[in-house]
């Protein structure tokens, strides 16, 4: 996988098409290579997604009256099965001849009231009998073998808590073996056997059409200390991976000189502050293993000689991701979510390996819900949540010479060589406190920071306690949360907004970055201002806000800001919410994107006449009107492509649009669909501020990257060419 897909793998496709949160994946399994995989989903549907012509075509099942919440699936002779599990207490059995049948429902299981919360469907040993195991909310596992229609056959009793994970594989002896996993911290297998064993008591008995099964425990595996989530058979060998909530995952490997199930493995965290792990799976060739958790992190180990060593892999946040912003060279981008994470994603490539993007910092792990940030210089930005502080952060020198050997850059400053060398959080605090290198010895009972000299990017665990980045002042003055940041590309000047319902609370506050005073208030809006932008040359000061008006602000002689501009219900264009914002690269427009599906590019009049309100500005041509979307996001290109300004625009469906514009014209020249860009509300949007790709060594021209972020927890950068 990682060297086909890069240094440590990439998204290769989005499938879109539940409209609700998804609550289960499997793939179809059956055959060598599988192409096909089932989804289950709040929104009562599963889906069984199908490679045709190099793209996955998506299948709709439709009969549950309530959540989908498990779903498997295998082949069986020219005939695919898939099992879904509802909350209607239903389980539903899909069958499809050979294609290009459709899938039609052959057998309801109804549970009155209970609940199934775990299925697996195999085949019967040497045989061609489907067997079905379903685990209930009364800890009992069921099994049901078909018979032209699955019959409930026997009930395996012993689990003290719910099942939550099963699994099935076939042993060397060519026995069916059953692995289930509880919330009891137990693990048990169950040997399913046609064979006779005189000193064996089968307590459960298969009777099937093809003669009888026996069925008895084979072994109890114990060695967690929280609820144990799932289980997964080696496809090459006769392990056994379980994934817990004690923040361990285990291998087990039958001894064949005892005869027992012994521990072989044991992978994890140590302290720290996550949950566990929610599931683990092996890879195809049996030489990783794959976890992921309750942080919404994925976990990757690979077996170096019978060493398993942590691996770099894709990650990303677990929440609405509300803002982003780029480095001013562009050479990595920061994000804010409501998951109350920050984090810094980078490209990073191993010699002779494409590059992928990857987070390699966190360096803000908040108490509340992130919703914006302002990037003052390549090592210091600005971040707000739903409190009325603004907090800005510096970076310590160990993120520095991280970041310098993980991306390869070259600096010519010296710089951080007395700053601190890390950061960490004390118990009950939101502040991230310095660490500096002599004080390792007095933190070390309060700070869970240890410096760590990074080639690669980081482990969720590194990235949990050893990227943060220490806390240099927090500023005070809303009244309200805070809704909107934006820093002057000077990054003199850092501009704040609160959530405000009157004129006083939606003033906009002016700080000096040098010494983090208030040097100003901006008053103008009535209601919430959405979003602010400094033009590029630092002199104007644009606001957009919910009072569906527009705002400018412009640098005096005195280098005070005036309002030299602002709409009202005539002049505005807009008849809703204004959501965002965008200055061109040369300072000479910009644009408004509303709720109303409207952009429009304002410019200062030629004839410098002023007309009332709008002062000296005017639209610069006609607007453009998306009919029924909303315009969430917008973003000017950092120069002229072909000619023209080029304009991207994200909409509330997800999608993205760009246009050429000049004043004659909007000229469509790129659409972004749901599998491409997002299926939520796009929230903010960014061009990188150089042309090229970052990662490469040179700039190209004919290249444009592209990054945004969405409700749909994603952080996306698109590679545009211009042709």
């Amino acid at each position: 996988m990682q060297h086909e897909y890069g240094s440590g793998g990439k998204v290769t496709s989005t499938l879109v098409a539940h409209t609700k949160r998804v609550n289960s994946v499997r793939w179809i399994v059956g055959v060598e290579y599988e192409t096909e995989l089932v989804s289950g989903s709040t929104d009562h549907t599963a889906i069984v997604w199908s490679w045709k012509d190099g793209k996955y075509i998506p299948f709709v099942l439709k009969g549950h009256e309530s959540n989908v919440n498990i779903v498997d699936g295998l082949y069986k002779s020219n005939t695919t099965v898939v099992v879904t599990v509802g909350m209607d207490s239903t389980l539903k059995i899909w069958c499809r001849k050979a294609p290009p049948e459709e899938f039609c429902i052959s057998q309801t299981l109804n549970y009155g009231y209970s609940i199934c919360i775990g299925v697996r469907i195999s085949f019967l040993p040497s045989t061609d009998t489907l067997i079905l195991a379903c685990a209930l909310d009364n800890s009992n596992i069921e099994l049901y073998v078909e018979d032209d229609q699955f019959n409930l056959s026997t009930t395996l009793k012993g689990h003290e808590d719910w099942v939550r994970g099963l699994d099935f594989t076939v042993d060397d002896k060519g026995d069916l073996i059953l692995a289930s996993s509880s919330q009891d911290c137990y693990i048990r297998l169950w040997r399913i056997t046609t064979k006779y064993l005189e000193q064996t008591n089968f307590d459960n008995i298969l009777k099937t059409k093809i003669g009888d099964f026996k069925i008895y425990i084979d072994s109890i595996l114990t060695g967690h200390e929280g609820w144990v989530y799932s289980v997964h058979w080696n496809p090459k060998s006769t392990q056994l991976l379980s994934a817990s909530l004690d923040k361990s995952m285990i291998i087990w490997e039958l001894d064949l000189e005892s005869n027992l199930w012994l521990e072989k493995i044991r992978v994890g965290e140590v302290g720290g502050n996550t949950l566990g792990f929610y599931g683990g799976v092996f890879s195809p060739d049996g030489e990783s293993i794959l976890a992921h958790s309750y942080h919404g992190a994925f976990h990757i180990w690979n077996n170096q000689e019978e060493y398993w060593e942590p691996s770099v892999t894709i990650g990303g946040h677990f929440g609405e991701v509300t803002d982003l912003a780029w480095e001013p060279q562009g050479e990595f981008l920061m994000t804010v979510s409501s998951d109350q994470t920050t984090r810094i994603h980078a490209p990073w490539s191993k010699s002779g390996e494409p590059v992928t993007w990857h987070e390699i910092a966190r360096p803000q792990v908040h108490g509340y819900d992130l919703s914006s940030i302002a990037i003052l210089s390549r090592y210091r930005f600005a971040s707000s949540a739903e409190e009325k502080v603004i907090r800005t952060f510096e970076a310590p020198k160990n993120f520095v010479e991280n970041f310098r050997r993980i991306c390869n850059i070259q600096e010519r400053e010296n710089e951080m060589e007395s700053g601190p060398k890390g950061a960490s959080v004390p118990s009950l605090g939101l502040s991230n406190k310095a660490v500096f290198s002599n004080d390792y010895e007095d933190e070390k009972e309060d700070s869970h920071f240890t410096a760590v000299t990074l080639t690669e990017p980081p482990t969720e665990e590194t990235l949990l306690q050893n990227t943060l980045w220490p806390e240099v002042q927090k500023l005070y003055g809303h009244g309200y949360e805070v809704y909107s940041l934006a820093s002057s590309p000077d990054g003199l000047l850092l501009a704040s907004a609160c959530k405000a319902t009157t004129p006083e609370h939606a003033a906009i506050l002016l700080w000096e970055t040098a010494n983090w005073t208030q040097v100003q208030k901006l008053m103008s809006h009535t209601l919430t201002v959405a979003q602010m932008s400094f033009s590029p040359d630092s002199s104007h000061l644009l606001s957009v806000s919910r009072d569906r008006r527009w705002s400018l602000f412009s640098k005096s002689s005195q280098n005070k800001f005036e309002l030299v501009a602002t709409t009202d219900k005539k002049t505005s264009v807009h008849t809703r919410i204004i959501w965002c914002c965008s200055w061109s690269h040369d300072s000479k427009y910009f644009t408004t994107g509303s709720r109303d599906g409207k952009v429009v590019v304002w410019t200062k009049s030629a004839t410098q006449i002023k007309n009332g309100i709008l002062g000296e500005y005017e639209t610069a041509s006609r607007h453009l009107e998306l009919k029924n979307e909303s315009v969430t996001a917008i973003a000017f290109a950092p120069g002229l492509v072909l000619g023209s300004y080029l304009v991207a625009m994200g909409l509330e469906s997800g999608v993205i649009r760009c246009y050429k514009w000049s004043p004659e014209e909007w000229q469509h020249v790129l659409f972004l669909d749901k599998s491409s860009a997002h299926h939520l509300t796009v929230k903010r949007m960014s061009f990188r501020p150089v042309f090229g790709k970052a990662g490469h060594d040179r700039d190209d021209q004919n290249l444009l990257q592209l990054a945004s972020c969405g409700s749909d927890n994603s952080v996306i950068v698109h590679n545009i060419e211009v042709k």
